[in-house]
């Protein structure tokens, strides 16, 4: 059965039909809850509200988004509603930091995991320093595969504000990376 058929069985009220929608998306929205909260149990939580919010509102989706893209939405606002209970930004952005590994063949050699983990650790902490304004087109889009216009019906933004914050976002990584590789140049 495609999504559509399954949206439609469960707005008509089919409880096996809307299993089958919370079953089909549960990982998705755990993952990015989780990538957000940085918390196991909260991202549990949270994944529950989306999903309790996202079937007592299933007559008001229209369709003009992606479900998947919908229910993202509804999961980030849940994400961001927890964290502001938590009074913690600091916490988003240790969350935000885990959405760059450094992918590939693993290393074999002590010297390439330690040059491994030292980019990881330069990049997570330019990360930090972005906003949540490119924190998120860029956790949306390089993690979870989002398209812009996905991104833009998520977070809505116009297209145009979702690529100019993957742009920005994307420079102020290369200038804050740059510059780490330039200071350990100069400390060598």
């Amino acid at each position: 059965m495609t999504i559509a058929q399954l949206i439609q069985r469960s707005q008509a009220g089919d409880e096996s039909a809307i299993q089958a929608l919370v079953t089909s998306h549960q990982q998705d929205v755990l993952h990015l809850a989780h990538i957000i909260l940085d918390d196991p149990a909260e991202a549990e939580e949270v994944t529950q509200e989306a999903f309790i919010t996202a079937v007592g509102a299933l007559a008001s989706f229209r369709g003009e988004a992606s479900f998947k893209t919908w229910l993202f939405s509804i999961t980030i606002n849940a994400c961001r509603k927890k964290l502001r209970k938590r009074h913690t930004r600091e916490r988003l952005t240790r969350a935000l930091q885990s959405i760059f590994r450094i992918s590939g063949v693993g290393p074999t050699h002590p010297e390439e995991i330690i040059i491994r983990r030292e980019a990881r650790t330069e990049l997570w902490k330019a990360i930090a320093n972005l906003g949540e304004k490119h924190r998120l087109p860029i956790l949306l889009h390089y993690e979870q595969g989002l398209t812009v216009n996905e991104i833009a019906q998520t977070l809505d933004l116009r297209p145009g504000t979702v690529l100019s914050r993957l742009y920005t976002g994307r420079e102020k990584l290369r200038i804050a990376l740059r510059h780490d590789q330039e200071w350990l140049s100069e400390a060598d």
